[in-house]
């Protein structure tokens, strides 16, 4: 007698499947429990403040559980898009742009409404610095929420305002009778200052200007940060920073030649010395541009400094240094090291063990950013990433710490717009990165979304 077959696997997998979508259909998700909805509102929080925005879309009963990120302002420092990047080569001024997340690699199409009226010039702790095209004003744009905070106009030097007169007058009346008055296409690089609230925005000026303003959300005008001990006696009086770095609340600024100071912002606004490096070099060397120091944000909290010493010809000659720290490009020998910044000791250590490990630092006027190669395996870990403005003064485009062996420069093309452009296609991101660093020099367009103004 044969035995009777099994039934198909397939039946019980439907019931089974049945009894799931059944429990599915009678579980509340909307009514989760208070201190549930916001762990997980919470760890999606910490994660990307995208995933927490999609959290509380779902429902309004997990919107009701969570915080509001409208209800401090849009500068609110729980919810800034921090490590999202717009990542722009060739002029749009169509509003859709695409966002990467440099920390995990997700990407986003957003509608970004600010931008066809709006210059964007760059951008701080993920907002887009933006420069209205008729009115002047200045203000930021969260792109995850399109949440705008508004600065004041920049349209003449009348809207800047001098608390303490700058080192030298001639050079303090030679900057607020400018011809023309101050355009918002100078800002390259910004910070935002923890120490007041609302925090305070602080842009860097550049364009032969060299100045350093900031302003909070409602004030009538900005004001000129007073030079102070960052003073370089030129016919312009100018404040010779380099590099601007958010760390920790506060607002920090360095010079060619590595030295640090902190904003400060009251009662007397002007530069405070933290690390005093000008011993290093001379005049002649900060003039010519002859060294080059970029503030970085650390991956775990801490601040790093690159400074690119770029011909030590002019700095003690080959035999002032280990070979070992030296690299040649063409007949140029240059030095790059890679240095933490210790606040508290003033001063400036130098990072040995395993350099950057497996992180690559893109360094350039407008940013700096550290990226992971365990993230984007595509990028060169351990190394230096000159963004596409040096790329072209000094003939290199990757210098890798480990060997001590520089890559040859990208290859890039002016386009119909006179635009420098990379000439490969499609893009690699490193070329995107070494772009959007270097984001307003003299080969680049007057802003990122617009040919012509």
């Amino acid at each position: 007698m044969r035995a009777a077959a099994a039934p198909p696997r397939r039946i019980f997998g439907a019931l089974r499947d049945e009894r799931l979508r059944a429990l599915g259909d009678e579980r509340d998700w909307a009514n989760l429990t208070c201190c549930l909805v916001e762990d997980i509102a919470g760890r999606l929080l910490s994660h990307d403040v995208a995933e927490y925005y999609r959290f509380r879309a779902v429902c309004r009963p997990w919107r009701d559980h969570t915080a509001d990120p409208r209800a401090r302002g849009a500068l609110d420092s729980r919810f800034r898009p921090r490590n999202w990047a717009v990542l722009t080569i060739t002029q749009d001024p169509g509003p859709r742009r695409l966002l990467l997340n440099i920390a995990t690699a997700a990407s986003l199409s957003v509608n970004l409404r600010a931008l066809t009226t709006h210059c964007h010039l760059c951008a701080v702790d993920g907002f887009l610095v933006l420069f209205h095209m008729r009115t002047d004003a200045v203000c930021l744009l969260d792109p995850l929420s399109n949440a705008v905070t508004e600065f004041p106009a920049l349209s003449s030097s009348s809207t800047i305002v001098a608390t303490v007169p700058t080192v030298a007058a001639q050079h303090f009346f030679t900057f607020f009778r400018r011809p023309g008055g101050i355009r918002g296409h100078t800002i390259n690089g910004a910070c935002l200052d923890e120490s007041t609230s609302p925090p305070t925005l602080v842009l860097g000026l550049r364009n032969n200007l060299h100045k350093i303003i900031f302003a909070k959300p409602g004030d009538a005008h900005w004001t000129l940060v007073n030079q102070s001990q960052a003073y370089y006696s030129d016919d312009r009086g100018r404040v010779v920073f380099h590099s601007l770095l958010s760390h920790g609340g506060r607002c920090y600024v360095a010079s060619l030649e590595g030295s640090i100071f902190l904003v400060e912002l009251g009662p007397l606004p002007q530069l405070v010395e933290i690390v005093n490096q000008a011993q290093r070099v001379n005049a002649a060397a900060v003039g010519c541009v002859r060294i080059l120091s970029y503030l970085v944000g650390g991956s775990d909290g801490r601040m790093l400094m690159v400074r690119y010493w770029t011909n030590v010809e002019h700095f003690g000659g080959r035999r002032a240094y280990s070979k070992m720290e030296l690299f040649t490009v063409g007949s140029v020998t240059g030095r790059i090291e890679v240095l933490e910044v210790d606040i508290a000791g003033r001063t400036l250590v130098p990072v040995r063990s395993g350099g950057l490990g497996h992180y690559a630092a893109f360094i350039g006027m407008t940013h700096c950013m550290l990226i992971s190669t365990k993230t984007f395996p595509s990028i060169v870990a351990n190394a230096i990433y000159l963004g596409c403005f040096y790329q072209s003064c000094h003939k290199f485009s990757i210098y890798r710490l480990e060997s001590r062996r520089a890559e040859p420069p990208h290859e890039f093309n002016l386009d119909e717009n006179e635009t420098v452009v990379p000439r490969a296609r499609p893009c690699n991101l490193d070329q995107y990165l070494v772009c959007y660093v270097d984001r307003r020099h003299k080969l680049s367009g007057p802003c990122i979304n617009h040919v012509r103004h």
